[in-house]
């Protein structure tokens, strides 16, 4: 059977019908009041560019990981050094060639009697070849006293002991007097309150503190100098992606202003430096700098912080930043160039060159602040590049001096011995790749927070 619909015009439709059928009353359609109003309206504060890529940035769990990490990262290569005991150029003689976690013979003795005093120093825990107390004043304080004396002849390889509510506070064991954590046979030393002239202190600790990552051929502690090579890797890293930042912008935003046949020939010697294999600048550099360097070092150190710091990190870090001032610069110049070629040429620079402004302050007024999205977009990724370029060059030698270490060096060090001792390899090659990755990823969180053309 066929059925057959007929069209209806809008016309036909009986609007009271249609309000009988759907049970609607006049009442449903009055005005609504003020407050019903504002509950519709749903008010947006207004946020800033830097707010808006900040919400953006958090949204991405990835780099917000990143994140976390590498700033655990900075607080263990530049607070954690302040928790230990060791420093990196500081060597144990007793300690040497340690595991992790792992105590050498005259640590475990110390351990065994460390529980019987308030406080202690061990001979056995004292940096250098000298394991003694030699002859001479000295004093300690400890527990808002002090205690002063006098060591008529030296002792060696002894523990000073500090029990307060001990008739005698001052006990000198010998090590050899310690067996099973006990020892009965001691000197008490005759002590005042107020010390000599010229008199020592000796710092007393309460525990011994373990070899978290264990020791290296010499004795150092093989955390306490990851933890300085981190912060030096890191420090050269932003060193390094500054200078690339400072020369970069400059010069892509003065290329691209001004174009023309200027544009034309700084890129071409863009083109250029790009043809230069920078590990052999740096050799180079090393090889020519090297002398003019420890003569400056040795001149202007005593009176300048910044020359000090620049002779402890050594001429082959001198020249990889000049290495970075020469070349590495040029990935940024072409970002820059190809952001300002856009930029010129909207409304607000054309206004800005008819007012009369000059290059300079267009370039700085205008352009690179209207570039700040590539530009820490590229410096952040610019860090791990310097830092995996400094550590591979330490890693072939051209990088810090001794006794300064780098996470590059530490591998280097250890690569000799990677098949008696790994751990001396996989700690700082796991510092350094945790360094890097962080990096990499916070870098591509920033790219897609920045980066306007992505926003959802």
């Amino acid at each position: 059977m066929k059925h057959t619909f007929a069209k209806i015009s809008p016309f036909q439709v009986d609007p009271e019908k249609i309000m009988e059928t759907f049970d609607i009353r006049d009442d449903d359609f009055s005005s609504a009041s003020s407050q019903e109003k504002e509950s519709m309206v749903e008010m947006h504060k207004s946020i800033s560019f830097w707010q808006d890529a900040w919400r953006r940035f958090r949204a991405n769990t990835v780099s917000m990981v990143a994140l976390f990490v590498f700033l655990l990262c900075l607080f263990f290569a530049f607070i954690g050094p302040k928790f230990i005991p060791y420093t990196y150029a500081d060597q144990y003689r007793t300690a040497q060639k340690l595991g992790p976690f792992e105590y050498s013979k005259s640590e475990n003795i110390v351990r065994s009697v460390q529980d019987s005093a308030d406080a202690f120093y061990a001979t056995a825990l004292r940096p250098g070849s000298l394991t003694a107390i030699s002859k001479g004043s000295y004093y300690i304080q400890y527990g808002g006293k002090t205690y002063a004396f006098t060591m008529k002849k030296g002792a060696e390889k002894c523990i000073l002991l500090l029990k307060q509510n001990d008739p005698e506070p001052l006990q000198l064991v010998s090590e050899k007097d310690i067996k099973d954590g006990a020892y009965t046979k001691y000197t008490a030393i005759e002590f005042t309150d107020t010390p000599e002239e010229g008199a020592k202190e000796l710092k007393l600790i309460k525990w011994v503190f373990p070899h978290v990552f264990g020791t290296d051929s010499q004795g150092r502690d093989i955390m306490a100098r990851t933890m300085y090579g981190a912060r030096v890797s890191i420090i050269i890293g932003i060193m390094a992606a500054l200078i690339v930042l400072i020369i970069g912008s400059i010069y892509g935003a003065i290329s691209g202003l001004c174009g023309g046949v200027v544009d034309f020939i700084m890129m071409r010697i863009v083109e250029l430096i790009y043809s230069v294999p920078e590990v052999l600048i740096v050799l180079l550099l090393q090889v020519v700098l090297k002398e003019p360097l420890q003569a400056w070092f040795q001149a202007h150190s005593a009176t300048s912080a910044f020359v000090k710091a620049m002779s402890d990190l050594g001429a082959g870090i001198v020249s990889i930043f000049i290495t970075f001032a020469v070349l590495y610069w040029v990935t940024m110049a072409r970002i820059i160039r190809g952001q300002v070629l856009q930029l010129k040429k909207q409304e607000y620079v054309t206004a800005a060159t008819a007012l009369g402004a000059s290059n300079a302050r267009i370039i700085r007024k205008h352009l690179l602040p209207n570039c700040i999205g590539p530009l820490v977009i590229t410096t952040c990724l610019q860090i791990p590049s310097a830092i995996f370029l400094e550590s591979f060059l330490s890693f072939l030698g051209l990088g810090v001096s001794a006794p300064m270490a780098s996470l590059g060096s530490l591998c280097s060090d250890a690569l000799e011995t990677i098949s008696l001792y790994p751990y001396r390899l996989v700690f700082p090659a796991i510092v350094l790749t945790i360094i890097v990755l962080t990096l990499n990823l916070v870098g591509d969180g920033l790219r897609d927070a920045l980066d306007p053309r992505l926003k959802k």
